[in-house]
């Protein structure tokens, strides 16, 4: 039996606005009002904090932390604010590279914030100090170093659990669908650079910014620009600019 299609159209209109369907667009805006509220408020946080002296890797792993828990629903503004923490991740390690805090350019960079060791015939697995090689840690464990090497080859496997915060956050940005290719050359480019300085003034003998400004009150004209060109700058703009189109669209949405 055909149905009357103004019939029809009654029924759909009452399923479309029915109680179930109304609380699913109402739960769908609040979670949306709190992402935003969320994002607005982490993003005054990173402005607040914008700053040479407060910028370091425990403040910036705790920043991670928070976005990488966070489930998004706005993903544009959620993947520019990503951008804004990354590039104050490459700020701060701008700043340790030109004042050769070589360490602490490592740990942004190279130094994975978690590794494991698991041990064969162990449940347990032991967390790697940080600042230590294996061989060190094990030493008290067997008499020689090549005793230990060997127990280490042959007992033990390691698993990185967390990587450092500059390769795990660029890892993060590949896979976003809003930031252009051009941003991530440019921001793989700076860590090169990054990368570079360290070795170059490490290689240069200067252990730390004291000894390098001493040497450069003292070096010949050429010598003292040679090493000035290599020095980084430090570029604020692409975080400011992003904090007023991140606020920009903040008032278009709310």
């Amino acid at each position: 039996m055909m149905q009357n299609p103004h019939v029809s159209f009654l029924q759909e209109t009452v399923e479309e606005h029915s109680l179930p369907n109304v609380l699913r667009q109402s739960r769908i805006e609040t979670d949306s009002q709190l992402d935003l509220m969320f994002l607005k408020e982490f993003n005054r946080e990173l402005d607040r904090n914008a700053q040479l002296s407060r910028l370091n890797e425990t403040y910036l792993d705790q920043r991670m932390d928070e976005l990488d828990k966070h489930v998004p629903i706005c993903g544009k503004v959620y993947e520019l604010t990503r951008v804004r923490l990354h590039k104050l991740l490459l700020l701060c390690a701008v700043n340790y590279a030109n004042n050769c805090e070589y360490a602490a350019v490592g740990d942004l960079m190279f130094n994975p914030r978690l590794t494991l060791v698991h041990i064969r015939g162990r449940h347990e697995s032991l967390v790697k100090e940080r600042h230590s090689p294996l061989t060190e840690q094990f030493k008290n464990s067997l008499r020689t170093h090549a005793e230990v090497v060997a127990w280490l080859r042959d007992w033990t496997a390691v698993e990185i659990r967390k990587k450092p915060l500059i390769p795990h956050s660029y890892e993060i940005l590949e896979k976003a669908a809003f930031i252009p290719g051009g941003y991530l050359d440019s921001a793989w480019k700076r860590a090169s650079q990054i990368a570079d300085l360290s070795a170059f003034l490490c290689c240069q003998g200067f252990r730390e910014r004291l000894e390098l400004d001493k040497w450069l009150g003292t070096a010949s004209p050429s010598d003292r620009a040679l090493i000035e060109s290599r020095l980084l700058p430090l570029e604020w703009r692409v975080f400011r600019d992003l904090g007023w189109l991140i606020s920009s669209l903040f008032l278009s949405i709310l």
